[in-house]
């Protein structure tokens, strides 16, 4: 009978160790809670954009456009630029020297230099990305320069969760679904959806659509890093739009809309 020697032993222990963290590692569900998640990925959940009753006006005009953040600060900026694209391009053939807004052309700009300090890994005055209000500004004071001239942006904030607020949020997002004149944008906590240890993180990314049917929510998620499109029940979006963070307060949805 052959023998193993102390060194193989090890070498084989040790790579055994590694496989069992890996196996661990991905026995952690990218969506949580394990057993019931909150969120549905886009690839396992997409009998909605696939039906013919599906209107899906905002994934059809929006995923074109579905870009990365650049940093783990720059949410904002890529859910925006994805929205400006978008309406720019809507309705209007486009000539071969019209290029598409990118974050770094839209963060370039002497006018968002406040926006892109904020978004820069050393921070203005030690503060890292958007508030709410502080997004609905920075949309607005782009909509010229942009080209969206007659263009303009609501902001509501969420800071409960009751019938009220549903009620106005599921209006909105029926109206996005069947408008191809208007995006939404919402400020969440992207941890109470995919449930991701460490947090909370406070985050910007468009809406997608919406499955009226079963009151869910398509979430673009910009932080391509970690997640794919996702879908959630729109009462617990609710929920992570209403949750506040010291940094950031309350989150919401913005509606930016073309004439």
């Amino acid at each position: 009978m052959k023998t193993i020697s102390r060194a193989c032993l090890v070498a084989i222990t040790g790579t055994s160790l590694l496989l069992a963290g890996a196996l661990s590692a991905a026995a952690e569900p990218k969506y949580g809670p394990a057993g019931d998640p909150v969120a549905a990925p886009l690839s396992r959940e997409h009998a909605y954009l696939s039906s013919s009753s599906g209107v899906s006006s905002d994934y059809w005009r929006l995923s074109p456009f579905y870009v990365p953040q650049y940093n783990e600060y720059s949410c904002s900026a890529a859910a925006a630029v994805a929205a400006f694209n978008a309406l720019l391009s809507q309705g209007r053939e486009r000539g071969d020297s019209d290029r598409n807004l990118t974050q770094a052309a839209l963060l370039a700009d002497p006018v968002n230099a406040d926006w892109r300090d904020l978004l820069s890994p050393a921070g203005l005055k030690g503060r890292h990305g958007v508030t709410l209000e502080q997004l609905e500004a920075f949309l607005k004071r782009n909509l010229k320069p942009r080209g969206c001239r007659g263009c303009t942006v609501e902001r509501r904030e969420v800071s409960e969760t009751g019938e009220e607020t549903r009620e106005a949020f599921r209006k909105a997002l029926a109206a996005g679904e069947n408008d191809p004149h208007d995006v939404l944008l919402v400020h969440f906590v992207q941890d109470e959806l995919t449930k991701a240890p460490g947090g909370p993180f406070a985050h910007v990314s468009p809406v997608g659509g919406y499955d009226a049917a079963t009151r869910r929510v398509l979430i673009l998620d910009v932080d391509r890093d970690w997640y794919e499109p996702y879908w959630v029940p729109e009462r617990r979006l609710v929920e992570a739009m209403a949750r506040r963070t010291r940094e950031f307060g309350c989150g919401g949805w913005i509606r930016l809309r073309a004439p």
